[in-house]
């Protein structure tokens, strides 16, 4: 006796019914058309008008996607955290070392005078005295203590030179004009060495 193909019903003729799924099996009398049909449904017991019936599920087709729904509101911001610890001062450096002493004993400003043969010390130290014997050399008496055996340095100083011009300085290292015991220096005319001259005042420094 050939079985007849299970009858296809929609998944939602069962709602409500009372199903027991089973495997889907066809006779091997079953046409091919019956064959796929079995293939591609899910054979069930359905109880319909109380008999129980065999039959096949398929699944019907997919839905249309539903619109997307209003984006939801934000949320609260949270709470803001503890402020974290300070971190710990970091270690004093440790100090630098003296320099060395510097080597000046003694310094001046030397500023030419209107009175002839004079001349005057400004912010002096170690420095006793200065002379003008004749214009543009100047003898420079150190303190007591200071030798003369080293060399002065020397430059030009503006603003106690007549006219703020600068002249030129040198230092006489023969002290040709000055005693032994002294500094000698010489003021030229500015562009010459050969012009002595008074009114350029210079500063000294004697190490």
């Amino acid at each position: 006796m050939r079985r007849s193909p299970l009858p296809v019903i929609a998944a939602s003729a069962v709602v409500g019914a009372v199903a027991i799924a089973v495997p889907a099996l066809a006779s091997s009398g079953s046409s091919p058309a019956a064959h796929a049909a079995a293939r591609r449904c899910s054979a069930v017991i359905v109880i319909s008008h109380h008999r129980r019936v065999r039959a096949c599920l398929i699944q019907g087709p997919r839905g249309y996607t539903g619109f997307t729904g209003q984006k939801g509101a934000t949320g609260k911001t949270g709470a803001t955290g503890k402020t974290g610890p300070s971190g710990k001062n970091g270690t004093n450096g440790t100090n630098g070392t003296n320099g060395t002493n510097g080597t000046t004993v003694a310094y001046a400003v030397v500023q030419p005078t209107a009175s002839p043969n004079a001349a005057n010390l400004i912010g002096q130290s170690g420095i006793s005295a200065v002379a003008e014997p004749s214009a543009g050399i100047y003898c420079i008496t150190p303190a007591a203590g200071i030798t003369v055996s080293g060399i002065a340095s020397v430059s030009p100083e503006v603003s106690y030179s007549v006219g703020n011009v600068p002249g030129v300085i040198a230092v006489n290292a023969q002290h040709t004009n000055c005693p032994a015991t002294t500094f000698e220096v010489d003021t030229y005319t500015p562009g010459t060495t050969q012009t002595l001259a008074t009114g350029y005042a210079f500063t000294i420094a004697i190490p």
